[in-house]
């Protein structure tokens, strides 16, 4: 039977929000509580982030951090693939930025997607389903990804700090879906207010 788990990053500097993004909220709940609760059927949520807002509870997601901090989103992903059980032949990781307003709407349509490990021509594996968004970006931090993929991307690189995450999913097989009303991230003071972010 097939695992699925999702790695949640949070663990950046916010820098042009010029506040903690993770704890910016919507309808009275923090963006990374939003995430973890779009993901409450996953088999089990790690969390990339140096603190958990007040209203996610410790036991609901393994915390963790790459080290040192603030290496960039890849280090944050590797971190979060270590902190996963033993990986099983058909385990699923969902990736997700902490920073996504829809989060709910982007699992509905994730996971109403081809399953990952059957190819859409059955021909070759497909490694990745990953939403699109207005500007024609794959948004590979709102994605499903078959688990031994991931990691053997991973582990081709003598380090994860400060690569980017487009040359760390170079050569996977990749279904994508146009998804651009719900696909956009926050990352200023005027995209938070215009998400009604608070």
């Amino acid at each position: 039977m097939q695992r699925r788990f999702a790695i949640i990053l949070g663990g950046g500097r916010s820098a042009r929000m010029g506040r903690d993004k993770r704890a910016l909220t919507l309808d009275g709940r923090s963006l990374l509580a939003l995430a973890v609760d779009a993901c409450a059927t996953r088999d089990g949520i790690v969390a990339v982030t140096p603190d958990l807002p007040d209203d996610v509870a410790a036991d609901q997601v393994i915390r963790t951090l790459e080290d040192p901090p603030f290496g960039g989103p890849v280090a944050g992903i590797a971190a979060g693939v270590a902190a996963l059980p033993p990986a099983q032949t058909d385990d699923e990781v969902l990736l997700l930025a902490c920073d996504l307003p829809h989060v709910g709407e982007i699992l509905a349509v994730l996971d109403a997607a081809p399953v990952v490990g059957c190819g859409l021509d059955h021909r070759r594996a497909l490694d990745c389903v990953c939403l699109v968004d207005a500007e024609g970006y794959p948004q590979y931090l709102a994605a499903r990804y078959r688990r031994a993929a991931l990691e053997n991307r991973l582990a081709a690189f003598d380090t994860t700090r400060s690569l980017s995450v487009r040359r760390l999913m170079s050569g996977l097989a990749v279904h994508r879906i146009a998804a651009p009303d719900i696909a956009a991230d926050v990352d200023t003071p005027e995209q938070a207010e215009a998400a009604g972010l608070r």
